[in-house]
């Protein structure tokens, strides 16, 4: 209970990362002990149990809501199951019960940025040195062991649409049927089992206390979020907020993640600034306005970072990068500006002389 007033600033004052249409209860401290929390009385129905257009309504509030948590309070609801998520009478998602949190160290959630960017990307060689960061896989991790396990794994999950789908795509990669009986699909199933065998046998992982709990919190939003969309795939809807928060931050993390979005060549660490890329700029401007919808998410569910989604606004990126929320990007790559621009009015002019082409006669 006494953990209920660090997160609740973060969620519904602070004016960085207040998140709209989110309400928590707030705690009546002289009842609250060690074992009990008691907190003022909500009138609504868990979320779980309205109808599907209105859990999709509820689920960027929700997503948001946690990523806040996790990545810029560095505190977080650990026990968001399905009846602490309530629909109010006023259409507000209330959060309930914060007796179990959990608290990240702010490097871990530099590297949990980035290792969304890389998952979204599916670039995996990057993303082992952020497991490695997380100390999730050792230092001397063999690459080429992994990061085809990586590619078969989490290929399929990130493309969203729950277990089924993640089962299809799973058999897909292995060439196992979709109706075939896993135990009689010799070849394809011996694969399978053969790369499980690897991670458990040759792969030395391990997994930071905070992780099951962090797991948990993933699996039941994604479970609601499932009941609203079918398809809804929550690394790519998780996107938008990671791309205002490296376009955003000042921090040194930050700062590496989004060179090497940026500059074709950057590598890891190495300081070295390549050409930028205007096309990556815009497209992540676009994200974090969140107005590329599916623009930027190719075949197979992963983010295209050189994608400029048809419904991005070039006058609108254009004030972003110009304006207050711009300022990181400005001092970042103020030595390009020009490219920037140059990039930003060529798109524009590409936009208006398509819609001439279609234009009646």
């Amino acid at each position: 209970a006494a953990h209920a007033p660090s997160s609740k600033p973060a969620l519904t004052s602070s004016a960085k990362t207040a998140v709209d249409g989110v309400y928590v209860p707030y705690a009546v401290e002289e009842l609250c002990t060690a074992r009990v929390a008691v907190t003022e009385w909500i009138d609504g129905v868990k979320l779980s149990t309205c109808e599907p257009a209105e859990i999709k309504r509820l689920t960027p509030v929700a997503q948001e809501a946690f990523l806040v948590q996790l990545l810029e309070a560095g505190i977080f609801h650990a026990d968001p199951h399905p009846g602490n998520l309530f629909r109010m009478s006023d259409g507000r998602l209330a959060i309930l019960d914060f007796g179990l949190v959990a608290r990240v160290r702010s490097t871990d959630q530099d590297t949990m940025v980035n290792a969304i960017v890389h998952l979204a990307n599916k670039d995996f060689p990057s993303l082992v040195d952020d497991f490695i960061d997380l100390e999730i896989l050792p230092k001397d991790t063999s690459r080429g062991t992994v990061v085809p396990l990586m590619d078969k794994a989490l290929s399929p999950y990130i493309a969203g649409g729950g277990a089924q789908a993640f089962e299809r795509r799973v058999r897909e990669s292995y060439g196992i049927d979709a109706d075939a009986d896993l135990g009689k699909a010799v070849g394809g199933f011996q694969a399978m089992t053969q790369d499980a065998l690897t991670v458990l046998n040759d792969v030395p992982f391990s997994i930071p206390p905070y992780f099951a709990l962090l797991g948990r919190a993933f699996v039941t939003l994604e479970g609601i979020a499932l009941q609203g969309d079918p398809d809804y795939a929550i690394i790519q809807a998780a996107y938008p907020f990671v791309s205002r928060k490296l376009l955003s931050s000042d921090r040194p993390a930050a700062r590496r993640a989004l060179q090497e979005a940026l500059y074709a060549g950057a590598g890891r660490d190495d300081g070295r600034r390549s050409a930028l890329n205007p096309r990556r700029l815009a497209s992540l401007v676009a994200s974090a306005l969140d107005e590329t919808g599916e623009d930027t998410i190719v075949p197979g569910g992963s983010i295209d970072f050189d994608a400029i989604g048809e419904d991005a606004n070039a006058t609108t990126l254009a004030k972003y990068v110009l304006g207050a929320r711009g300022e990181a990007i400005r001092d970042f790559c103020e030595d390009e500006a020009v490219v920037v621009a140059d990039a930003l009015g060529r798109q524009a002019a590409r936009r208006w002389f398509q819609r001439a082409l279609d234009a009646p006669a």
